[in-house]
This record gives structure tokens, C-alpha cells and sequence, in this order.
């Protein structure tokens, strides 16, 4: 049984309470970790060091650049000893976490790079006698709150960003997948000052509540449910505290008839059974055009009866484990219920029983046609394997259908025709709209969402912006006017 204890100065530190909290092999069904369980002297702990650290991190911006490119360096190098972490804790297929983390030293480079180009910018003043420049400082201590889905890639594009622009972090990892960051925090402090990156691990009730109810926290950047983000943005207010909440998603990819069906097929596979749609991007809404639809569903079908479940830590693995216990249940309630509310079960509905893995947390690749705007399967995230179908007659009936959601993340236009392509895509009210494409992220491109999937953005060209201020300096070139003359 490992022991994965918060980070702080760099250092493993073990809880002020002295209370642990257990790590659930997903693939197994048992506990292979034990993890702290924070308090508020955690919190206030990890908070002082990060503060500590702060003015000697902000105030050199060459040495920065030279610590963040020497993680980046790290990163390729050591990424391998962070894979087996993750795959123990939430049960993603070692291809994917893989695929995950040899990039995680491009983020780090990326923002780097960008953040050598911060400097003073002129403005131009309607008002005669002033010059006027704006600068940037950084907010100071940020908290990053990161969910246990990608825990490493996640928090990447919050802590590039962040840690280019000068501020100091405390991460919250969940309570559910910890370890990776835990284990990436000790790896960083090789090349980064004590206390720049800190790590308090617990439940977010107690060490997260106290994290973000610190006064010393200028800056919260959130990842996960739309009920944990109105929870954190309530309690941040409290200290005026800003806030970006990258939330859920009820994603919509609409097929045109007339699209690459087998590039079509690719994504809407990438988008729901890659990561078991524990995305939050998945595309879990099928909008498919009436004369295709029976060829589609049919080739889909096929595909989830082929997919190969297995250990996560295998290579061959097609189906990997739901990432924890509550998450489970809570798939396999949602199956339920839209059984009992009429969609029509065509593939997948259960429990897969896997060889070895008798308590293994398998749920078969779902498909649910006959599915109508009114069903909880269509407008609530189930964040897992599970696809809800419909069909569209028109793109008036496809626009409407992709737009029938309090969420807005991401979406898909699937078609052959350019200027059908044209005029569907920005109809559709999301953060982002994928045409011939799904899933993928970058540093330079905007993430975020619209409703309940979340406000602000993450990455993009003004990510590094998003966690700076700016300062304006006024300069008077000519003598200031008397204010109360004879």
C-alpha cells in the first residue's frame, strides 16, 4: 500500500490530522493507495510556502523561463515514472495516459516561450498632456482545482500558463485520482524553487473549502461538475476572488449525409468510447441525418460489440474501467433510468464481467436510440460510455436539436459540403465547434464554454493574460493644471 502525502516546499509532507484517505484500484476494485487527508492547517501550510515563494518567482522572468523550460526538459525525459499513478487510480488505458503525458513538456515550453513576449504596450489617450502605458503584473498565490479524469494533462493548462506569468500555485488534485500529481510535484521541485508548486491533497469540503477560503488566494481556476463550480465560486466570492470554472458538457456532433462516413465514425467513437467519454468534451449526443441513420447507428453498433475490455494497464486494452466507485453507480443509474423513460437500448446497458477482474468497474459501450429532448439522458452529462441518438430531417431540426442543452462546450459538424459546413457551425451555441474534426486540444487554441459548461477560458493565445493584471501608468508631459484657480 503506497502513501501519496501533499507537497509542500517541495518537500512530501504528511497531514497535520494524520488521517488518510484510501485509493481505489478501479480495474480491481481495491485499494492500492492511501492518499492525505487535508485540513484548513493544510491549506493555510501549503498557501504560506507558495506565498513565501512568490516575490522571488515573479520578480525574475529570465530565471523563470530557464526553470519552466528545464521541467519541460524534465517532463520528456521522466514521463514514463508518472504513467502507472494514473492508470492505478482512474483506470484510463495506459495507450491514452501515455499518449497524455509525452506531450505534457509542450505545454510547459509553449507557455514559456509566449511569456517572453510580455512587456509594456502604449495606449493611445484621448486626453492632451499624458502618455499612458499598460503593464502586466502576475495575481500572486492561484489555486488550481483539477478533476480526476486527466489529472496531469488538466492541470498542464492551468499550471504553464500560471506559473509563466509569475504567479505560485497550490494544486487540489480530487481526493479520487491524486497520485499522478503528487508524484509529478516531487519531480518538478528538482528544477523549481521550494513552494512555487504546492499540493494539498483531501477531500474538497475540507482542504479544498479551506484552499479556496484563504484571503491569500487571489486567483481560483476550477475544472469539474457544474454543482462542484457554483460551490467554488460561491465560496471564492467571499474573498473576491476571481474565477474560471471549466465545467460539463452534453456535446452534440451532428452527421450530414453527404460527410466521410469513416472519418465520421472515427469521431464519434473518439468522442464517447475513447476515455470511456469520461471527457469533458465527450460527444454524447448523436444528431444524424434521417437517410444515413440506419447505416450509422448500424456501423457504430458493430464497433462498440468489437471493442476489447481489458486491464488498463495492458496496451491492447479498447475498454478500460469507470475511474471510480460513485462515478459507476452513478453511469449505471443513469442507464436505468433512461431505460424506464423509453430510449431504446441497442448496444451495451451493463456491467461487463472481465477475466482476472471479477470486481473490475466495466460498463459495455452504450447506445440509446429513440432518445427525445425531454429524457435525462439527453440533457444531463452522464460522463461515460454512453450515447444518446436522435435524428435530424433538416439543418433548421439539426441546429435546434444541438442547441437543445443548458450546457455548451463543444460540439461537431460532420459533412461533405463546404458551404453547408458554413452555415451550420456558427448556429451552434458552444465553446467550441469541431467540422470534420473532434476532441482535440492545443496550447494556442481557446478551451471553455458557454451556460453551465463553465465562464472564462483556459489555453489560447490570452491564457497568459488570464492570470495577470494590468497596470496602467500615466505620465504627464505637461505641468498639472492648478484644480481650483483664482
Amino acid at each position: 500500500m503506497q502513501r501519496f502525502g501533499h507537497v509542500i516546499g517541495g518537500r512530501a509532507t504528511e497531514p497535520a490530522s494524520g488521517r488518510w484517505l484510501p485509493s481505489e484500484d478501479p480495474a480491481h476494485g481495491t485499494p492500492w493507495a492511501e492518499v492525505a487527508q487535508g485540513c484548513a492547517a493544510d491549506a493555510a501550510a501549503a498557501v504560506a510556502d507558495a506565498a513565501r515563494a512568490f516575490p522571488g518567482w515573479a520578480a525574475d522572468g529570465p530565471a523563470r523561463m530557464r526553470a519552466l523550460h528545464a521541467l519541460a526538459d524534465l517532463l520528456d525525459a521522466e514521463w514514463p515514472t508518472l504513467v502507472e499513478a494514473e492508470v492505478r487510480d482512474n483506470g484510463k488505458r495506459i495507450a491514452e495516459v501515455r499518449g497524455q503525458f509525452a506531450g505534457l513538456g509542450a505545454w510547459y515550453r509553449h507557455f514559456a516561450d509566449a511569456a517572453a513576449s510580455l512587456g509594456q504596450t502604449r495606449l493611445s489617450p484621448v486626453m492632451a498632456g499624458v502618455e499612458v502605458e499598460a503593464d502586466w503584473l502576475p495575481f500572486g498565490v492561484i489555486a488550481a482545482i483539477t478533476p480526476w479524469n486527466s489529472p496531469l494533462m488538466i492541470l498542464a493548462w492551468k499550471l504553464a500558463p500560471a506559473l509563466a506569468a509569475g504567479n505560485t500555485v497550490v494544486v487540489k488534485p480530487s481526493e479520487l485520482a491524486s497520485a499522478s500529481t503528487v508524484l509529478f510535484a516531487l519531480l518538478a521541485a528538482r528544477v523549481l524553487p521550494a513552494g512555487v508548486i504546492n499540493v494539498l491533497c483531501g477531500l474538497g469540503a475540507e482542504a479544498g473549502a479551506a484552499l479556496v477560503d484563504d484571503p491569500r488566494v487571489r486567483k481560483v481556476t476550477f475544472t469539474g461538475s457544474d454543482t462542484g463550480g457554483r460551490m467554488v465560486a460561491a465560496a471564492a466570492g467571499r474573498t473576491l476572488a476571481p474565477v474560471v470554472r471549466e465545467l460539463g458538457g452534453k456535446s452534440a456532433q451532428v452527421v450530414c449525409a453527404e460527410c466521410d462516413r469513416k472519418a465520421a465514425l472515427n469521431g464519434i467513437a473518439a468522442g464517447i468510447f475513447a476515455s470511456n467519454g469520461q471527457s469533458c468534451v465527450a460527444g454524447s449526443r448523436l444528431i444524424v441525418e434521417e437517410s444515413i441513420a440506419e447505416d450509422i447507428i448500424g456501423a457504430l453498433v458493430a464497433l462498440a460489440h468489437r471493442l476489447r475490455p481489458g486491464d488498463p494497464m495492458d496496451p491492447a486494452t479498447q475498454v478500460a474501467p469507470l475511474a471510480n466507485r460513485p462515478h459507476f453507480d452513478k453511469v449505471v443509474a443513469m442507464i436505468e433510468t433512461a431505460r424506464r423513460e423509453g430510449a431504446h437500448l441497442i448496444a451495451g446497458g451493463r456491467r461487463l464481467d472481465v477475466p482476472g477482474m471479477p470486481a473490475g468497474l466495466f460498463v459495455a459501450p452504450t447506445i440509446f436510440t429513440n432518445v427525445t429532448p425531454a429524457m435525462e439522458i439527453w440533457r444531463e452529462e452522464v460522463f461515460g460510455p454512453v450515447l444518446a441518438v436522435t435524428t435530424f430531417r433538416d439543418e433548421e431540426d439539426a441546429v435546434a436539436l444541438a442547441n437543445d442543452t443548458t450546457y455548451g462546450l463543444a460540439s461537431a459538424v460532420w459533412t461533405g459540403d463546404s458551404d453547408r459546413a458554413s452555415r451550420v457551425a456558427p448556429r451552434i451555441m458552444a465553446g467550441t465547434v469541431y467540422v470534420n474534426h473532434y476532441r482535440s486540444v492545443d496550447p494556442g487554441v481557446p478551451l471553455g464554454g458557454i451556460g453551465r459548461s463553465g465562464f472564462g477560458r483556459e489555453l489560447g493565445p490570452e491564457a497568459l493574460h488570464d492570470f495577470l493584471q494590468q497596470r496602467v501608468i500615466w505620465r504627464g508631459t505637461t505641468p498639472f493644471p492648478d484644480p481650483f484657480p483664482d
